[in-house]
């Protein structure tokens, strides 16, 4: 009898077509304790969320303005009131930039000691908030499913590329997903003991409120939200209200206002309680009654998405819901679905949607998935050998194949528009054969019938193809920002100069000069460096941007990709007048 020594490597090649009772009994030690699965998801996490953590430049625009913003914070020692140049910044909370801030005076942030201005300090806090979501993921898992299916729904979880994404970020969606499970596990805890006629323990119910209250100091509504939803639907399948009173809700409700109200009094008496309120309104109605920034998506988005974004997990998600839903008197069952489903409804139907909005349910995806994998193996699962279900696992075949030729895709556009990728396209090249034998590896098992060996075997094809993505696709594709700024060095390597950008006016140019540059419209370029003969110009290539017939000159010329806006763009740096020596060649 084997024991709990097995290891992941293990663990993946194990044949999971053994008879269930057999795997219950040698996985579960091993799947319990942190030598075996807790420690596997945390190399698991680290192999997926450091590499990239330094090589890739900053991300417009949100990751550059919520940067940006902490590290004004914390050099102007105002900690109330985030902002990004002379503009405050109230659409988000402040909790992201305080533990960017606590980053920063742990890490530092000195200039010219890490490529693209530091931005890996900033991201720390967001990668630490990912693997704590995935541990607390494969708990909660612990507490209502099979132990493997608590070990395999967490790594699923870790190597989605949503999170992993995400993970990259200096934003505060980690920090939500993390105050979402936090808050949703001390739910768990607290409607266990309630519907078995206990009290709800004073730690379960006063962690559920020091959750939702952190998630709002996260990101609005979206804990607090996930959490009544998730009680409503837990309340309206078990026909019983009765318990809502165990969760303490007055006391709870006291908790988070004495969380929250401390910092908002603080903001809306430094910028005006109108204007705070405007933004709060703005930010959360008008969001859901309007498109705002153009981020719009017809009902179906979210669940679009998440074929390519939480693959490959996604393998046997259509029939984890449909068994789940079968099993929904079930208490972890009914719980998962009531986490997932009506807050999945919510975003579905409101006018904005970026792809993250959905990302606090996917814990509940997770395990739901490796459950129905799990009982996909002992022939317990409805509709397993239908039609659509056959398709759809070609179609998962099919995703990741598309995925794999995407990246590829993406290195040959940049070539074609002059960039030396050349170095890219062969470490793609090599790292895609590995990648292939992997899902190859993971489609012999499924072809044999072994779903949960395939499930497990293609988050090693997940893992790599997320390495090559984050290490060697993602900066390749977005060093505009970057070498404008080598650009503007070359100008003014003192960086005394008065400097403005022009039509290129993206966040990450804010960050990397850190804070210096001004924002001009393009037609104010030329007058602008009239106004400043010392100083340096990044315009937009165009008509207007042309300033050599004034007698300006052009130190360098930058094409790449413009990521934000999905197009090749040129900038050009000037300096005004002709007194000053230049290259005219891009650094």
């Amino acid at each position: 009898m084997r024991t709990a020594r097995l290891g992941i490597l293990r663990f993946i090649l194990r044949d999971t077509a053994a008879p269930a009772g057999n795997r219950a009994h040698d996985l579960r030690p091993w799947c319990r304790r942190w030598s075996g699965a807790g420690l596997g998801l945390v190399l698991l996490c680290m192999a997926v969320y450091v590499p990239g953590l330094w090589s890739i430049p900053p991300v417009d625009r949100d990751e550059a303005r919520f940067a940006q913003a902490s590290r004004q914070m914390w050099e102007s020692g105002d900690f109330v009131v985030p902002r990004v140049q002379d503009r405050p910044r109230l659409n988000k909370p402040p909790l992201v930039y305080w533990l960017q801030c606590a980053a920063i005076a742990v890490l530092g942030d000195g200039a010219g000691r890490w490529p693209h201005g530091n931005i890996w300090v900033f991201r720390v806090p967001g990668a630490l908030c990912a693997l704590a979501s995935v541990l607390l993921t494969w708990r909660i898992g612990l507490r209502m499913l099979d132990p493997r299916a608590a070990a395999l729904g967490a790594a699923m979880l870790a190597a989605c590329p949503m999170v992993a994404w995400d993970a990259h970020q200096a934003r505060a969606d980690q920090l939500l997903l993390l105050t979402v499970v936090g808050a949703q596990g001390a739910l768990w805890s607290c409607w266990s003991d309630l519907r078995r006629g206990r009290r709800a323990r004073a730690g379960a119910w006063a962690g559920l409120w020091v959750w939702v209250g952190m998630g709002v100091l996260a990101k609005g509504p979206i804990t607090p939200m996930v959490a009544l939803l998730t009680i409503g639907a837990l309340c309206w399948w078990s026909r019983s209200w009765r318990w809502v009173g165990g969760l303490r809700p007055l006391p709870g409700v006291a908790v988070v206002c004495a969380m929250v109200a401390p910092w908002v009094v603080a903001v809306a008496s430094q910028v005006g309680w109108s204007v705070y309120l405007h933004t709060i309104w703005d930010e959360t109605v008008g969001r859901s009654a309007g498109v705002k920034e153009g981020h719009w998506g017809p009902p179906g988005y979210h669940l679009v998405l998440l074929c390519v974004l939480f693959w490959p997990g996604v393998m046997m998600t259509g029939l984890a819901v449909r068994r789940a839903w079968g099993l929904r008197r079930r208490g972890p069952e009914m719980f998962l679905l009531a986490w997932a489903v009506p807050a999945w409804l919510v975003f579905e139907a409101v006018s904005t949607k970026l792809p993250h909005y959905t990302l606090p349910l996917y814990p509940a995806v997770a395990l739901l998935s490796a459950r129905a994998a799990l009982a996909a193996d002992t022939r317990r699962l409805a509709g397993l050998r239908a039609f659509g279900t056959r398709a759809g696992l070609v179609l998962w075949v099919l995703i990741g194949a598309g995925v794999m030729a995407a990246g590829v895709a993406l290195l040959e556009v940049l070539a074609r528009h002059g960039e030396d990728v050349r170095e890219e396209l062969l470490i793609a090249m090599l790292w895609y054969l590995c990648i292939g034998a992997a899902l190859a590896w993971s489609v012999r098992a499924l072809w044999r019938g072994r779903y949960a060996q395939a499930q497990a075997r293609s988050l090693l094809a997940a893992v790599l193809l997320l390495v090559l993505f984050m290490q060697t696709i993602a900066p390749a594709a977005n060093q505009l920002s970057s070498r404008v700024v080598g650009a503007i060095r070359v100008a003014d390597p003192h960086r005394a100069r008065p400097l403005a950008a022009a039509g290129y006016v993206e966040d990450s140019l804010i960050f990397l000069t850190r804070g210096r540059v001004r924002r001009i419209e393009q037609e104010q370029a030329a007058p602008w460096l009239e106004a400043n003969p010392d100083g340096v110009l990044a315009a937009l290539a165009g008509p207007d941007a042309d300033l050599d017939a004034l007698g300006h000159e052009m130190v360098a010329e930058v094409s790449g990709l413009n990521y934000s806006r999905g197009r090749f763009e040129t900038v050009r740096v000037w300096r005004a007048g002709r007194d000053a020596r230049g290259t005219g060649a891009s650094p």
